[in-house]
């Protein structure tokens, strides 16, 4: 006799009643995570490593920390503006504290593209920036990069 057995999430999370959690994980990622027997990471991709250090390198622009000009040849137009806008508001700043990357999550929507959410700690609040990376050869000569096609914030 065979007993079924209740289904239970991949992971759990929790939030303030006001947060909308959504997937934070690719099927591909939890389904070869499980073929190889290990538990399933949430929010993360083959790509995690690259996700963190553009989200690193994001959190340093905004901040002010890095030039604004590092970005040119890892951004469109239009988050190349949108980079200066935040820069120009003091976005990610706070009085003596310095902004920390506290966590990233990221999924790939495709295999040349990157949807990534990283966690920034300011003091005692912690704020989001929400990015997407797609991986574009600019010639068959050169290796593939990957560039900031998008950037959502609160500001």
């Amino acid at each position: 006799m065979t007993t079924a057995t209740p289904a239970t999430p991949h992971h759990a999370t929790t939030a303030a009643p006001t947060v909308r959690l959504g997937r934070i994980h690719s099927l591909s990622a939890t389904r070869a995570s499980h073929a190889a027997g290990r538990p399933p990471v949430p929010g993360t991709t083959p790509h995690h490593r690259l996700a963190a250090a553009y989200a690193q390198r994001l959190l340093e622009v905004v901040t002010g920390r890095r030039p604004l000009e590092q970005l040119l040849a890892f951004a469109t137009e239009d988050v190349y503006d949108r980079v200066r806008t935040l820069r120009a508001l003091g976005a990610l700043r706070g009085e003596g504290a310095v902004p920390v990357l506290q966590r990233v999550f990221d999924s790939a929507p495709r295999r040349d593209a990157l949807e990534v959410t990283a966690l920034v700690r300011i003091g005692d609040r912690t704020e989001t920036l929400a990015f997407r990376l797609e991986c574009r050869a600019l010639t068959r000569s050169q290796l593939a990069t990957w560039r900031f096609t998008a950037l959502e914030s609160r500001w």
